[in-house]
């Protein structure tokens, strides 16, 4: 096979892989910004400002889920590519089984723990009218964590793994009933527990159903997905956790940096600001390319790895490479340009102006810096995909540790508004990192990614 014909052949994975990750995350985001939207209407902007101050809390869901969730995928993608089904289907069900425990222990610290969590994250003094709703927006908002992982780590395996068209259809099919589900018990129960019980049942009963179109559809032994039923195992963990374990600390760092930007905002700022970047976290689009394009990355990357065909696995680098890059100055730009009709989808420019033109100002800022984040988070996927697992943690901690500086140099000494633009610096200096990190690497500044290659890796796999 030609170069030309197997960049084909890479596109072609890639770009099946990054659909449907696109289209779960496009429709999972609108799930988010539904209850962003619903927040908004019902508790107007002090809601958007108290789920604000949970919202560090609610995003470790999000790591802990990504920690096993990426883990798994990237085991699995290794085990089909060495046509093992075995231990491919023994992964996903120590995935599932370590994904429900991990998230059910922290869903119960967060229900212990919740009122020296909440006082920590800031909502004292003038901000403790908020108390309430934040704690309901943790409490509950905590219980989505075990069901959540469970969907997310069925959906990617059986669409990469098993039959696309039939995974596609079920996903949306079970994301259709939690918008259904989520809309009625929203408006029944327009309150920060109801909005978020909402969702919590949604995600329940989507599990439920994607459990039940398993057992009955899949009857060839050979599938992965054969023994359904019995979808817990606990062998196999140390592999999945350790491959997934730069995801939880990238997250982990996400976190700390979230609770960090918060308090800073409510030193330095006020409430219009918090809710503001509650608003725009919800509104941005950017985040579902990024998780599209860091499990594309994974599979695709993770089968030619599986392989141990080096010259293979130098030309799908070289590919999806030059392919990211394109996403990225696309993607970029569109956010800039949309920043304004997505944002009056959830709140009128005269309803809130000071929210609105905050929110406003993050989203365009936002696209400037997404184009730099989805090259970094590229080298991250890379990274983790191959096991070369210190470089991840370092690209991680170098991100946070920068972001982090930045804002507390740019916020204090400048003020609010030059504080969103800590995240594009903090990513153009990581850039350079990573390219000279690659450049070391090679013996030279690689002109395409190509001679990006880690001999001692694929020696050690």
């Amino acid at each position: 096979m030609t170069a030309t014909n197997q960049e084909k052949l890479i596109k072609k994975i890639f770009y099946k892989a990054l659909r449907f990750m696109l289209i779960a995350d496009i429709v999972q985001s609108m799930q988010e910004m539904m209850l962003d939207f619903f927040i908004s209407r019902y508790l107007g902007s002090d809601g958007l400002a108290a789920f604000g101050i949970a919202y560090p809390l609610i995003a470790i869901v999000m790591a802990l889920m990504a920690w096993v969730v990426a883990g798994v995928q990237a085991i699995c993608a290794r085990d089909i590519g060495n046509n093992d089904n075995v231990s491919a289907h023994k992964h996903l069900c120590t995935g599932i089984t370590w994904g429900f425990i991990i998230l059910s222990i922290f869903t119960l610290i967060c229900w212990v723990f919740h009122e020296p969590l909440i006082t920590v994250l800031g909502a004292t003094d003038e901000y403790a009218y908020l108390r309430s709703a934040s704690t309901d927006a943790l409490l509950v908002g905590s219980l989505t964590g075990p069901f959540f992982c469970t969907l997310i780590i069925l959906l990617t395996n059986m669409f990469f793994n098993e039959k696309r068209k039939f995974t596609v259809i079920l996903g949306i099919s079970t994301i259709f009933v939690q918008f259904i589900i989520t809309a009625i018990i929203s408006g029944l129960l327009p309150t920060m527990a109801g909005i978020w019980g909402g969702y919590v049942i949604s995600l329940v009963v989507s599990d439920a159903i994607i459990l039940a179109a398993l057992s009955i559809s899949y009857k060839n032994e050979a599938s992965m997905f054969y023994h359904i039923r019995p979808m817990f195992g606990f062998d196999g963990v140390k592999s999945a956790l350790k491959t997934g374990l730069p995801e939880l600390l990238c997250w982990g760092y996400y976190v700390l940096s979230a609770a960090l930007r918060n308090g800073i905002i409510l030193r330095i700022s006020n409430k219009d600001a918090l809710a503001a970047v509650t608003l725009s976290e919800g509104a941005e689009f950017g985040e579902l390319l990024q998780t599209a394009v860091f499990y594309a990355v994974l599979v695709t990357i993770g089968m030619a790895f599986g392989s141990k065909d080096q010259k293979k696995y130098h030309v799908y680098i070289s590919t999806v490479a030059k392919i990211i890059l394109k996403i990225a100055l696309i993607g970029g730009v569109v956010m800039m340009l949309t920043a304004w009709p997505i944002l009056n989808l959830f709140i009128e420019e005269g309803e809130s102006k000071a929210v609105f033109d905050i929110a406003l100002k993050i989203l365009i800022i936002n696209g400037f810096d997404f184009i730099f984040y989805l090259i970094n988070n590229m080298f991250s996927s890379l990274y983790e995909t191959i096991g070369l697992i210190k470089y991840a943690h370092l690209n991680y901690l170098l991100e946070v540790v920068l972001y982090s500086i930045l804002m507390l140099v740019l916020g204090y000494t400048i003020g609010i508004d030059a504080f969103w633009f800590a995240s594009p610096i903090a990513e153009i200096l990581l850039l350079f990192f990573n390219l000279s990190l690659a450049a070391k690497s090679c013996g030279h500044f690689p002109r395409s990614f190509t001679d990006l290659s880690f001999d001692e890796a694929l020696e050690k796999s």
